[in-house]
């Protein structure tokens, strides 16, 4: 069985699921179970890169092979991923500031969100990299909120699905978003520069 909710800390780890083909990979596997060659074919790739990319998820522990079946009499493995959802959260090597990699893959996740939010009818009132630069710093802050408090009482959780991990994420944003200043300067600031078309 699966877990519902694995925090990945290791930033090598956190780099092999962020891959693109790798990302695509493991969005496939959250709908259903499947080969190499029906990711091949879902993703446009040769087999040979699907495989290579497969074996490293799997070193990482993010896919696991469940089962085989035949095709034309040939068995061909068949690949899960090892959790419903994955909170990477790479630590820095010191501890202290957040790693490059994980504030590089948040002002990533900024802008794809300042995307989706214009999609919506929302216009950004300011200079794009300044809300690209807001938005990353509040999820890094928020990351690290959640993705403690789940790793440590991950047995006392026990089976956290990927929706409840949202409203989960949404809630402890609302609390600390009271809690701290930081937080909450940063997110009026946020608002006065979203404005409804």
């Amino acid at each position: 069985m699966n877990s519902d909710v694995k925090v990945v800390r290791d930033p090598d780890d956190v780099k092999i699921a962020i891959e693109d083909t790798r990302s695509d990979i493991l969005s496939l596997l959250r709908v259903n179970d499947m080969t190499i060659t029906q990711i091949a074919e879902n993703l446009n790739k040769d087999h040979s890169t699907i495989y290579r990319h497969i074996k490293k998820l799997q070193e990482a522990g993010y896919v696991k092979e469940i089962s085989q079946m035949k095709d034309n009499h040939i068995p061909k493995k068949v690949y899960t991923r090892t959790a419903d959802a994955f909170l990477l959260s790479p630590t820095s090597i010191d501890g202290g500031e957040p790693s490059e990699l994980m504030m590089d893959w948040e002002i990533e996740n900024a802008r794809k969100i300042l995307e989706l939010l214009e999609i919506m009818g929302y216009s950004v009132d300011a200079d794009e990299e300044e809300m690209v630069d807001i938005l990353s710093k509040i999820f890094v802050e928020l990351k690290e909120k959640v993705s403690k408090p789940i790793e440590e009482a991950e047995d006392e959780i026990g089976e956290l699905s990927f929706p409840l991990l949202m409203r989960f994420e949404l809630l402890m944003f609302l609390l600390e978003k009271r809690k701290s200043e930081d937080i909450e300067e940063k997110f009026e600031k946020l608002l006065t520069k979203l404005d409804i078309d």
